[in-house]
């Protein structure tokens, strides 16, 4: 069947979304992964695919709060904070590792990303930690 809106035989162009259906149907070819506790696999499956959530969007008012939170939230609410926090993190390796080069190391992310963008998705942690006691 499908994944995640995907047809079978589709390229998952998203990077996140392509890792998680490796996680869920082939785990066997990340011996790493296989060897971590139910838990900790769950935690890093759950930061990879399951939040449908797109965090410039959100810091940027890039899409209206109902369509792009309530997924978001759903996760949310069979979730830890931990799960969360889990998420953020990856988030943040995620954005930092974006661009490879040069080999010097992250200066894109470290020198060009805009403060004040970061400022904002640091600040919307808290106010999205709330979606689990509040609606969107």
């Amino acid at each position: 069947g499908s994944y995640e809106g995907y047809a079978v035989g589709s390229i998952i162009n998203d990077h996140d979304l392509a890792l998680a259906y490796v996680l869920e149907f082939y785990p066997e070819l990340l011996p790493s992964y296989m060897i971590l506790p139910k838990a900790s696999q769950e935690l890093i499956l759950f930061s990879q695919g399951k939040l449908h959530f797109n965090h410039g969007w959100f810091v940027q008012a890039e899409a209206p709060p109902g369509p792009m939170l309530s997924k978001f939230r759903e996760a949310l609410c069979h979730s830890s904070g931990a799960d969360l926090a889990f998420y953020f993190l990856h988030w943040l390796t995620d954005l930092s590792g974006a661009e490879g080069r040069p080999l010097a190391g992250a200066e894109k992310f470290v020198l060009l990303f805009p403060r004040s963008v970061l400022l904002a998705f640091l600040w919307s942690i808290p106010f999205l930690q709330q979606l689990t006691t509040h609606t969107e």
